[in-house]
């Protein structure tokens, strides 16, 4: 009997039904990169670069989809609308297979999975549907697919002697099936033949490499790798229409043939006579991947514009309906502050290596949407890697460059660019404002920017805005040759003014401004106790404690301005007991990208392949921890985060896209007017906690039943707190209404506030 059911579970399809996370997370991907498009009556498929829209053609609308209904954040190669079984259909570069059925995503591993094609040849390219069959056609042969029963059929290896090869498109026309191969030519067969698994089956009637294929008013159409659309008949390839450039992609509709190039859309007639043609220009300019014609408009699905609709009738307005997002998915740098957004798509390797240089646009996201800064508009400046917002002027916004010195932006229009031809940044070859290597900085109370700059004596500066002049720190009595390390990462400054940034293989410097005294927290066998000199994050917490993240793990300073005055200073580790109770240390060995701290003195913790860890305030606790298995994340490879303290939300930059988790804890406010609680009522079935936000820093929190005897109390460390609705965490208190006394850390403000609950 045990190996009967381990035939059954072998057998059993691979589909999942994926988690729908739109309750507690929002996606803000871009649709700027369309990938492939399908059209159908009204509405336009689209397949972004990790995320779907369906654009609809009479309400002018979009849905999206995207890891938070439960896609995968792989790369889609291709997408179809089976209007048949209704039947949304999505192909990814690394064989995965997902149907959205209704609101319903359907993931099916099986290619994905199949240990016998190696992992580079899983693509999907193409989709074609006949009767109630989708031929799937893959970078290692055909595969077909049920729509009916929504399940995998048979694979068919075409090449010579069955072998894999790689099948571009797929059409069938008469009793004939026909398949395009970008290296082994065309191959037929009989479509009704049951044994098609037999590469005996198929014929190849013409060699060479064809890039697609596609059925258009009765005629088997074919593009090459080249310039030429050609027609089918027998053995015999005819060219139909003959193009400037290479043929990207073609498809069919009412109005005609679509072949597109590289830069241009051309609509043909029956008789393969142009009917228009779209062409990119120096003053409005596309790369074109993919179009589609519907309704007498043209889609076309552009590298970096979305989704252009053009109508045939006026073809001079080229309107983007893609719907609105970042610039790009590929999110480096964050900064978060009172409900607004700021997004860097810089970057560099672990070696801080930030070439090739990319000038890249900068992307806001405010109450009204997003805000979008060209790439044209950014002054030249590439490798935009971190922002800091001035908290005494929330409309000026300085971005530092791995490459170009300083960006400066006022009221969301780039002002200054400064480098070390306008100001006293350094450049570490000299005359060159291309190599003036800026990154971590932190506002200081009087308003001065402190900002580190690589591989120079001065390493860090103390910029005054308005001014081109800087305060030089010389660090060459810690780091005799800067240009040996090879960047500084993040820099943060405590409650009493000190400033500490870490490096590539300096560990952590510490700065006192008011005594001009430098320390240094190094040498991973002498002494420091970090567990590496990588540091490549840093964060003060709101007990003025200073949390480091290194290559290799995780240590704190908790007293940071004492380290000034001690001879070997040392770094903490965090242990923790494991599920055993056996001590562990905390993060032991990861490779720690980030760390931020909430309202409730929380820490969340990026990591470089573990995704992202959420502990409470000593890190003893785990209060969650988010991977791509288990949340939205499409990857584990996690490189910002930044908390909007007004409103709890909590922004994770990765390489495939920007997250946003709905959090609760919040800021400390300046008064006590504003205090609730949520949810409340408490219904019953709800097994979470009561958030009661709108508290100052340090308010003591009494919850009390309505006889007054106390079944809750705690201090706040920010601006919020969590109940588990339990009495000191021995049992769930019972169903009534419960006073929440709210005090003041002065006890000069109080007040009170009633929750229910329903058991």
């Amino acid at each position: 009997m045990r190996y009967f059911r381990q035939l059954l579970l072998l057998f059993l399809p691979l589909c999942l039904f994926s988690q729908d996370f739109s309750n507690q997370w929002t996606g803000h991907y871009s649709y700027f990169q369309v990938n492939d498009t399908y059209a159908t009556e009204n509405k336009v498929y689209v397949a972004s670069e990790n995320a779907v829209f369906i654009y609809d053609t009479d309400t002018r609308t979009s849905e999206t989809f995207s890891t938070v209904n439960g896609l995968s954040g792989e790369t889609i190669t291709t997408i179809y609308h089976s209007l048949v079984y209704d039947i949304t259909v999505i192909g990814y570069g690394n064989g995965l297979l997902e149907l959205l059925i209704g609101d319903e995503v359907r993931t099916f591993v099986d290619i994905v999975e199949k240990p016998t094609i190696p992992p580079t040849q899983k693509r999907i390219n193409h989709f074609f549907e006949y009767q109630d069959k989708l031929y799937i056609a893959t970078a290692f042969g055909i595969v077909e697919f049920n729509l009916e029963r929504i399940e995998f059929g048979d694979t068919f290896f075409v090449g010579p002697g069955g072998s894999q090869i790689n099948i571009t498109g797929t059409t069938v026309f008469g009793n004939s099936i026909y398949a395009t191969s970008a290296n082994n030519g065309i191959l037929t067969a009989d479509v009704n033949n049951s044994n098609l698994v037999d590469f005996n089956q198929w014929t190849t009637v013409i060699t060479g490499g064809y890039n697609g294929i596609t059925l258009f008013n009765d005629q088997v159409l074919i593009w090459e790798n080249n310039n030429l659309v050609r027609r089918l008949e027998g053995t015999v390839l005819t060219t139909v229409v003959t193009v400037a450039t290479n043929v990207v992609d073609a498809s069919i509709s009412s109005e005609g043939l679509i072949v597109v190039e590289l830069d241009r859309v051309t609509l043909l007639d029956t008789t393969f006579q142009e009917v228009t043609s779209i062409r990119s220009t120096t003053e409005d300019s596309f790369l074109v991947n993919t179009a589609v014609s519907l309704n007498n408009n043209i889609y076309i699905g552009t590298e970096s514009r979305g989704l252009l609709e053009i109508d045939l009738n006026n073809q001079n307005v080229k309107n983007s309906v893609s719907p609105e997002g970042p610039l790009l998915n590929f999110a480096f740098g964050l900064e978060a502050l009172n409900d607004n957004l700021w997004v860097v798509f810089g970057q560099y390797d672990s070696n801080f290596n930030p070439f090739p240089l990319r000038q890249r646009g900068i992307s806001k996201l405010t109450p009204n949407g997003w805000l979008n800064i060209s790439k044209d508009d950014v002054l030249g400046a590439t490798s935009l890697s971190h922002i800091t917002i001035n908290p005494n002027n929330e409309n000026q916004v300085f971005i530092s460059s791995l490459s170009s010195g300083l960006l400066e932006i006022n009221d969301n229009v780039v002002t200054n660019l400064y480098n070390n031809l306008n100001s006293d940044f350094e450049a570490f070859f000299e005359d060159n404002p291309d190599f003036v290597f800026l990154n971590g900085s932190v506002f200081d109370n009087a308003g001065n920017l402190w900002i580190n700059n690589s591989r120079v004596d001065d390493g860090l500066k103390r910029f005054t805005p308005g001014s081109t002049r800087t305060l030089n720190v010389d660090l060459s009595e810690i780091i005799p040759n800067p240009t040996r390390n090879l960047g500084f990462s993040d820099t943060v400054i405590d409650r009493e003014g000190n400033l500490f940034f870490g490096g590539w293989d300096s560990g952590i410097i510490g700065y006192n401004p008011d005594t001009g005294n430098l320390i240094q927290l190094s040498g991973e066998s002498e002494g420091s106790n970090l567990p590496s000199d990588y540091v490549l994050a840093l964060e003060v917490d709101r007990n003025n404690q200073l949390w480091v993240g290194t290559f290799r793990g995780i240590r704190v300073l908790f007293n940071t301005s004492g380290v000034f005055q001690q001879s070997n200073p040392r770094a903490s580790q965090i242990i923790i007991l494991d599920d055993e109770g056996v001590p562990q240390e905390l993060l032991f060995d990861q490779t720690i990208t980030d760390i931020e701290v909430d309202g409730s003195n929380n820490k969340w913790v990026a990591t470089a392949s573990s995704g992202v860890f959420y502990f409470n305030p000593d890190g003893q606790e785990t209060l969650a921890h988010f991977t791509k298995d288990n949340s939205p994340l499409p990857t584990n490879n996690i490189r910002d985060i930044s908390i909007d303290n007004s409103t709890g939300s909590v922004y994770f930059a990765t390489a495939l896209g920007l997250l946003e988790f709905k959090g609760t804890a919040t800021g400390p406010e300046s008064n006590l007017e504003n205090v609730v609680a949520f949810p409340n009522p408490v219904r019953p079935g709800f097994n979470g906690s009561v958030t009661i936000k709108g508290l100052t820093s340090r308010a003591n929190v009494k919850i009390t039943d309505i006889e007054g005897n106390l079944v809750y109390e705690e201090i706040s460390e920010g601006g919020s707190i969590r109940w588990d609705t339990t009495a000191f965490g021995r049992h769930k208190v019972a169903s009534g209404v419960y006073l929440i006394l709210v005090t003041g850390e002065d006890q000069a403000e109080t007040t009170v506030s009633k929750l229910l609950i329903v058991r």
